[in-house]
């Protein structure tokens, strides 16, 4: 018999996969079905909706007091505005998928005389629901794929058979997507305006978010497979990965592969450094998931307006609270009222994947700053310095401007992971600044990083410096590092640097440009 596995694409198969159970009734869920309520669940994607809601389907249809169906509309997406045809699609799957989910006496075909029109599916969900001996409750998957009039026809046509359940439509429906419905625009093209998904579907009773995984999940993620390969973690991993990740499911399963399957194995203890290279392995491995946060941030400019400022340590002042939930739907930030990146993987990836380009344009020999043994810092600050004098103007149309010279610094401090190092980002939001922890073997230095606005207290930025310093536990390695946003200044006005600078008992070079 094969052995489980993580799952890291489509929902989670039980006899495939390794299951994390979340109680169904854990916020509900049950009891608005019971109730006969229409509502929204909704979770930033690859959190486990979908494994979850099938997995709800069948313990629904076991315990026997409905008819329980779970469909995945994403294949109407196509049809666009086409409403005849998202109809006809969507009718097919309610049929496709009752062959899967339901007993033979359960299942209700189209009679013949059944024509594909604007109103097919609030008519067959009608016909079905007058036949079927139990209340149907109805789970539409993937709701927000749908666009246009194609998912006003559908949103619409539930709301017009509300009031005729549970005899003469579904007792329930539950309708799953990436954001809640109420933040839904949506363009007719029929009527030429913009309508709001809430107005459309104003018989909603809940919108319930599915959380990541809480601690308890990922170690219980993590001793199935320990149960399933003989594979044990050294203490401290497991808190690590819940860490690293904030348990976003889709994170963790992936993490749990590339250390357990891709890189290790064959090893019967894992150890916290086997998870830091995991952890760089995924990154650099840019799957899909990963990918699509950094298309997001590249086409979206609501996205790039939050999301670039907190890189810069900026506070956010101006942001609409749609734009804040719509990061926070995306899972690009935390589900709280600070402002935050999700999780400690978002903050590195984010700004490596910003920095490729300029990495990509970069000939430098990194072998120079290991000579030693040890990471000459001094040297490749006094490159960047070269580089950033030649190539600044020049990277300014790929980026929101503000933030130009902490990607290019970014790009060239990534030549410390590539050389083994690690790299530690800390936002100081509504301070101004990046602090960036360097560690190589058994170096650390404290980066400060500030752009210049104002004639700002120099004893205020070195004692910053001073204070990650600290926080780092050493006294010399502390950089701090300026940047002159007005470009038009002569090279010589803006460059100034000192070196071995004291202040509280740490040694801090200091570079302005």
């Amino acid at each position: 018999m094969r052995k489980k596995f993580f799952n890291v694409a489509g929902p989670c198969k039980k006899d495939w996969h390794y299951f994390v159970e979340r109680p169904i009734d854990a916020k509900g869920l049950m009891s608005l079905i019971e109730d006969g309520k229409y509502f929204i669940h909704h979770a930033p994607r690859q959190t486990g909706k979908s494994s979850l809601l099938i997995d709800l389907c069948k313990k629904i249809n076991k315990k026997g007091d409905y008819t329980c169906l779970y469909i995945n509309i994403e294949a109407a997406q196509t049809t666009r505005d086409n409403v005849v045809e998202c109809n006809n699609v969507i009718v097919q799957e309610i049929l496709n998928n009752q062959l899967n989910y339901l007993s033979e006496n359960e299942q209700f075909g189209q009679n013949k005389e059944f024509k594909s029109d604007n109103y097919s599916v609030q008519k067959f969900l009608s016909d079905w629901s007058r036949h079927n001996k139990k209340p149907i409750v109805l789970i539409i998957d993937e709701i927000d794929s749908l666009i246009g009039d194609g998912l006003l026809s559908i949103l619409r046509q539930l709301r017009a058979g509300y009031d005729n359940r549970p005899n003469a439509f579904p007792h329930s429906v539950l309708l799953n997507g990436v954001r809640d419905l109420r933040d839904y625009r949506i363009y007719s093209k029929a009527q030429d305006k913009w309508l709001t998904g809430g107005s459309c579907f104003n018989i909603k009773s809940d919108s319930i978010r599915l959380d990541n995984f809480n601690l308890e999940h990922v170690k219980d993620l993590f001793n199935q497979h320990s149960k399933e390969h003989n594979q044990i973690f050294e203490i401290g991993v497991v808190e690590e990965i819940f860490r690293l990740t904030d348990g976003q499911p889709w994170l963790c399963n992936a993490l749990g592969d590339v250390l357990c399957f891709k890189l290790f194995k064959d090893k019967g203890t894992l150890t916290l450094d086997d998870l830091k290279i995991a952890k760089e392995k995924l990154i650099l491995r840019r799957d899909t998931h990963i990918d699509q946060l950094y298309h997001k941030l590249e086409t979206e400019e609501r996205l790039r307006n939050i999301v670039m400022p907190m890189l810069l340590g900026d506070q956010i002042f101006n942001a609409k609270e749609e734009d804040l939930q719509y990061c926070k739907d995306l899972g690009i930030l935390k589900n709280s009222k600070q402002i935050e990146i999700a999780n400690p993987i978002y903050k590195e990836v984010l700004p490596r994947e910003l920095s490729n380009p300029v990495q990509q344009g970069m000939a430098i020999v990194e072998s120079d700053y290991y000579k030693s043994g040890n990471l000459d810092l001094k040297l490749m600050m006094n490159d960047f310095v070269d580089f950033y004098r030649e190539h600044v103007t020049g990277q300014l149309s790929f980026f929101y401007n503000e933030i130009t010279p902490h990607i290019m610094i970014m790009a060239y401090l990534q030549r410390v992971v590539n050389g083994g190092g690690e790299i530690h980002r800390e936002y100081a939001l509504g301070r101004r600044r990046l602090d960036v922890g360097v560690f190589y073997k058994r170096q650390k230095f404290a980066i400060e990083i500030k752009v210049k606005r104002t004639e700002r207290s120099r004893k205020e930025s070195l004692q910053q410096t001073a204070d990650y310093m600290a926080l780092l536990g050493i006294t010399e390695g502390g950089w701090l590092i300026i940047f002159d946003q007005d470009l038009s200044k002569p090279w010589q006005d803006r460059y100034h640097q000192e070196n071995d600078v004291v202040y509280g008992g740490k040694k801090i070079t200091v570079i302005e440009m």
